[in-house]
């Protein structure tokens, strides 16, 4: 008699590590079993598909469970394939392979997961969960014990193999369309209206209908929203697409950089800017994405600096980098934030949550360094009490230049 298969949740929850798992169950040493891998999923693929049920019920997102229908949702059609694949004689390459009974079915499968709110991971987990309740339900009856199995399991993880990179593919894939329409909508039906606001907001101011003094706390909120609208944009772009994306042209840093400083002069005619330039500051820049970076740091230096001090930039140069800098004084970044500050969505003291809080996202920084890193350059910061908090930027002269130490 053939022994009792473990529970669905003993098998999935050990798909990690096959080889404890064929340990826990001595095999059944039976002679007539001697029926290849591929007929054996056939007799038995309702066994099989009993277990993928069983476990696919625990991916319930947020505590709401599958549908019976959202449980299965491909399976049978996965399992096919692998099928399939265990009768087909070996191909010389992929290019001349025949396509399976069913060859989308791990696109499906992966599209149909996330859209029930499944994450990667657990999709990944559901393969190796396949993978053991396949292989459990083989071993107890006998299977692979014989010359032949060798080639069948070889042919088996291919299957496997092969479905995870293809539903793993998928998801990304879609995901990343998922982010793009995102930004789309994001720059589109929040942007444009915002402008109007902003517009209409001048408009009152130009035509006397309203003072300046009046109209002043609707365009700050709206800049505030724009920036962050921004952010969240550049945060999406670079989670979605792995980098900054930036487009280098010819031009002097030093130039670039002067008219950001000017601009955020008139917009904070009360607080006192220097600015130091010198060196050869030629190169090949994304002036709009640099003019960000010392846009938002200088924006740090008047919204965590001492009001009364000065906030000094320098730009500099050396034979292989150019380089630029902030400084201002005021209250020291304790050590354990600057090791995580330009990391997303990382916060640190009290003191600075609450700051941050009321000035964003937290994600200044880390586009910061983004785009940094685009053009091949980097980003450190060193605070003390004594002697204030400098940022400073340092870049390749041009895209082939050597890149810099991590």
């Amino acid at each position: 008699m053939q022994q009792a298969i473990p529970s669905p949740s003993s098998v999935t929850r050990s798909a990690g590590d096959i080889g404890t798992l064929w340990m826990t169950t001595p095999p059944v040493r039976n002679p007539a079993a001697r029926q290849g891998l591929a007929e054996f999923i056939q007799d038995h693929e309702a066994d099989i598909l009993a277990d993928w049920d069983a476990y696919a019920r625990s991916l319930g997102h947020d505590d709401m469970p599958l549908d019976p229908a959202g449980v299965r949702d491909h399976g049978p059609d996965i399992l096919h394939n692998i099928v399939w694949t265990l009768t087909q004689p070996l191909s010389g390459s992929p290019a001349d392979a025949a396509q399976p009974p069913h060859p989308n079915a791990a696109q499906a499968h992966a599209d149909a997961r996330r859209l029930q709110g499944i994450t990667v991971d657990a999709i990944l987990s559901e393969y190796r969960a396949l993978r053991a309740s396949v292989l459990t339900h083989w071993r107890n009856a006998g299977g692979g014990t014989h010359a032949r199995d060798t080639s069948d399991l070889a042919r088996f993880d291919e299957a496997i193999d092969q479905g995870i990179a293809e539903a793993i593919g998928r998801y990304v894939q879609q995901t990343k369309t998922a982010t793009d329409l995102f930004i789309g909508i994001l720059g589109h039906d929040i942007r444009n209206p915002l402008g109007t606001i902003m517009v209409s907001a001048e408009y009152l101011v130009k035509s006397r209908q309203l003072p300046a003094t009046s109209v002043a706390p609707i365009l700050n909120a709206a800049a505030r929203i724009q920036g962050i609208v921004e952010q969240t944009m550049d945060f999406s772009r670079t989670q979605s697409h792995g980098a900054m994306p930036v487009r280098r042209l010819p031009g002097h840093l030093g130039d670039m950089l002067v008219k950001v400083v000017q601009e955020t002069q008139v917009r904070h005619p009360d607080r006192i800017f220097h600015c130091d330039v010198s060196g050869d500051l030629e190169g090949n820049w994304d002036e709009h994405r640099l003019g960000q970076v010392l846009s938002n740091l200088l924006g740090n230096a008047i919204a965590y600096g001492a009001r009364d001090s000065i906030i000094s930039v320098k730009v500099w140069s050396t034979d292989d980098k150019t380089s630029f800098s902030v400084h201002n004084h005021g209250a020291a970044i304790p050590q354990a934030e600057q090791l995580r500050i330009f990391e997303p969505l990382v916060r640190g003291n009290a003191a600075i949550v609450e700051r941050r809080g009321r000035a964003g996202l937290g994600l200044g920084l880390y586009i910061c360094r983004e785009i940094v890193r685009a053009h091949g350059g980097w980003m450190a910061v060193a605070s003390a009490p004594n002697t204030g908090t400098t940022f400073s930027v340092h870049l390749p002269r041009r895209p082939d230049d050597a890149q810099p130490p991590a």
